[in-house]
């Protein structure tokens, strides 16, 4: 996993602020991601029923890889080759600097919550916002973890 240069001095910052205040660490789970990674991380999600549109702030993006993903089921594509048309749509997303996800940008990492206590969470979140970090809270998801956004 590569944590974007760009965002290292915030995430140190909130890493170290949030540790003398609980005496915890912080997980990081994601960071940045090229456009196979993406795409393989929206087939799971598409797989298990999840409304990608509904999940990324770009949602036109997020549309253009979703039809991509219903005509590779029309075509008959499974497993690699879908994997591999949504890729394809991604790559072309970035080249034109229209990014499906903050991670591919480089300003977005995830960091694990499951192990944090109510009280731990409004800490996490309360030093993100002073140190100028957006944090969206996917903690109900099938994945659960704070997404934070740097850009």
């Amino acid at each position: 996993m590569e944590i974007p240069a760009p965002v290292v001095p915030r995430l140190q910052a909130l890493a170290a602020k949030y540790h003398a205040e609980t005496g915890k660490g912080l997980v990081i789970t994601d960071g940045t991601r090229s456009p196979a990674t993406q795409a393989g991380l929206m087939l799971r999600n598409l797989e298990r029923g999840d409304n990608v549109v509904r999940n990324y702030a770009n949602k036109s993006a997020a549309a253009a890889v979703l039809a991509a993903w219903k005509q590779a089921k029309v075509e008959g594509l499974i497993g690699e080759a879908m994997a591999a048309r949504m890729t394809g749509v991604i790559a072309a997303q970035v080249a034109a600097k229209d990014y499906v996800s903050k991670h591919m940008r480089e300003g977005a990492v995830d960091v694990r919550c499951t192990d944090m206590s109510s009280a731990e969470r409004v800490i996490f979140r309360r030093m993100a916002k002073k140190l100028g970090i957006a944090v969206v809270d996917e903690s109900a998801t099938a994945t659960p973890h704070f997404h934070l956004n740097f850009v």
